[in-house]
């Protein structure tokens, strides 16, 4: 299914869909409206059903954090370039040893 359709699909929910669809395609207020709308609707969320949505939501968002920072570093991983055969760089030559003599 296109992302497209799913996005059009989910602007007929009503309520959600609708906020959603006029804070994408409505005026630029429209951004602030919806906003403020999810922080009310999170607050009233808290409010009904407690700390266990708290303790919820900082697990998923523990989640989502960890499972960034793999997305963002994987691809060093899996860099095709380190499967080139590289050239060794020279040795360095060897030091010499100073003695110090007392005075």
């Amino acid at each position: 299914m296109d992302v497209k359709a799913l996005a059009r699909t989910f602007y007929h929910v009503p309520v959600i869909g609708w906020l959603t669809k006029d804070a994408v395609h409505g005026s630029p207020e429209a951004k602030y409206f919806f906003a403020f709308n999810m922080a009310v609707l999170f607050v009233g969320l808290i409010y009904f059903i407690g700390y266990p949505l708290v303790i919820t939501l900082a697990l998923i968002g523990a989640g989502a954090g960890l499972s960034g920072l793999v997305l963002l570093t994987a691809p060093d991983a899996f860099d095709s370039r380190s499967s080139r055969t590289t050239v060794a760089m020279p040795a360095p030559p060897p030091r010499q040893q100073v003695i110090r003599r007392a005075a």
